[in-house]
């Protein structure tokens, strides 16, 4: 390990703009100040010039507010107030919301989960540096992706080997002020494991782990600052690292599981998510669905308990398009011919295929749901058979409750439908499942227009039934 690094602040870059090359800018403002690139350099650049290259920029004036920031707006202002910080208008708060993957606290200020899993203020989304006036920048979609493609151009253009990272400034647990962090890195890895070395003393160390990116970006940017200083790009020269492919910022992300700063639920909370989700069968919002929320909450759905810990359930995930058409015509021309043979009304049919059409057509995500039979126990009678089959099905309809309940947890809204089990065939050719999947229902997610009245709920004397009573 060098006793010694230096940090270079490369001057002349100038203001980007959507379409800029971002390598080609670098090379050139090095050039112009008399810097050569060298193996083993380290480039660091500050998140701004990213977005701003890749026209990740929006006006506040072309955004319209839904519910929840009309709501976030209207719970925030107050405490804004009270604390002394500026207020964010509803527009902004819907842009967070809209680079969010879940709102992990909401006082004076939006502490977010973004959709590469960095939890921070305001998702990121930051109107300094933004061009001035109503604009704001948004953190880069795929910061590894980008810090790669510079990395590579680089090589290409100077045939020199460096590092890429992108940085950005976050605040932290228990401490004020904003350090440098890491969101996007190429060549290097976001962590360094030091764990089987000596100490001082001859102890070997068993959990030395050093986040070295984020070190990396908090020393850059004690020169790039967070002002009027102008110096977007940062040369630290003297680092010395193992230089790695296919690396990803993921790696310094820590699993939920072992985060003690995410608070965890009280049971008032639990109480009030429990009793707050409702069945939604209205028209849902515009604003798009990230399916990784979805499948964020499969994931919680999979920790269902399940007979045998059999774990039955299977998710279809169907996004709009040709194939959920399809099986939507082709389980309504089903329905109908039922329907006919009931003596139904050619009237009575077309509200109830209309009913339901629209809703399954035109929501964000429609998912299927499905018990794999091939997973049940065989027995040599039929009534075993059967019971077997309960119990799957019980363990899917759990799975389905813990997917409604993280369905609500991430303010979507979604709506049960028993509508596979009446054309299971058709459901199972239209998609070409395997002859295992049994459909069982329909949820329909999506982000909510509309609040849902809580519908009545029978006394608890009405559903506990006393034995002792009866005697």
């Amino acid at each position: 390990m060098n006793e010694k690094i230096d940090i270079i602040g490369l001057r002349g870059i100038p203001l980007i703009t959507p379409g800029d090359n971002v390598p080609k800018v670098i090379l050139k403002a090095l050039k112009e100040t008399n810097l050569d690139l060298e193996n083993g350099d380290i480039i660091l650049i500050t998140q701004s010039i990213i977005s701003k290259a890749n026209g990740l920029i929006k006006n506040l004036k072309d955004i319209i507010p839904g519910k929840k920031a009309l709501e976030l707006y209207k719970n925030m202002t107050p405490k804004s107030n009270s604390m002394g910080i500026p207020v964010k208008n509803a527009e902004l708060i819907q842009a967070i919301l809209d680079e969010s993957k879940e709102i992990i606290r909401s006082e004076h200020v939006l502490i977010t989960e973004t959709k590469h899993g960095f939890i921070c203020a305001n998702a990121g989304v930051d109107a300094s540096n933004a061009g001035g006036g109503d604009n704001i920048t948004l953190l880069p979609v795929k910061p590894d992706e980008d810090a790669t493609k510079i990395r590579k151009e680089i090589k290409k253009l100077t045939n020199k080997d460096v590092a890429v990272i992108i940085t950005d400034s976050f605040g932290r647990p228990f401490r004020e002020g904003a350090v440098g962090v890491a969101i996007g890195i190429s060549g290097i890895s976001a962590l360094l494991d030091r764990r089987g070395e000596m100490d001082l003393y001859g102890r070997v160390l068993q959990s030395k782990i050093v986040g070295q990116v984020d070190n990396l970006a908090s020393a850059a940017q004690l020169i790039m600052g967070e002002a009027s200083e102008g110096l977007p790009v940062i040369i630290v020269r003297g680092y010395e690292f193992k230089f790695k492919e296919n690396v990803s910022i993921k790696q310094i992300i820590r699993e939920k599981s072992s985060d003690l700063f995410i608070g965890t639920f009280e049971r008032s909370e639990w109480d009030k998510v429990l009793k707050e989700r409702r069945s939604y069968k209205s028209e849902f919002s515009n604003q798009s669905v990230d399916k990784n929320l979805i499948e964020d909450c499969i994931e919680i759905a999979r920790w269902a308990p399940s007979a045998h810990n059999g774990q039955f359930w299977r998710y279809i995930i169907l996004e709009k398009g040709s194939i959920r058409n399809e099986l939507i015509n082709r389980m309504n021309l089903k329905l109908e011919q039922d329907l006919l043979k009931d003596g139904k009304s050619k009237t009575f049919i077309d509200e109830k295929i209309n009913k339901t059409k629209y809703r399954f057509l035109n929501a964000p995500f429609l998912i299927l749901l499905c018990l794999d039979n091939g997973f049940l126990h065989k027995y040599p009678d039929e009534e075993r058979n059967m019971n077997e089959f309960i119990l799957g099905v019980q363990s899917v309809s759990a799975s389905a409750t813990y997917f409604l309940l993280a369905i609500h947890a991430k303010e979507l809204a979604a709506c049960w439908y028993c509508a596979p089990v009446f054309s299971k065939q058709v459901v199972k050719e239209t998609l070409k499942l395997p002859d295992s999947f049994e459909p069982m229902a329909f949820f329909t997610v999506g982000y909510p227009l509309k609040e849902v009245k809580a519908p009545s709920r029978k006394n608890l004397n009405e559903i506990i039934y006393d034995i002792n009573a009866k005697r």
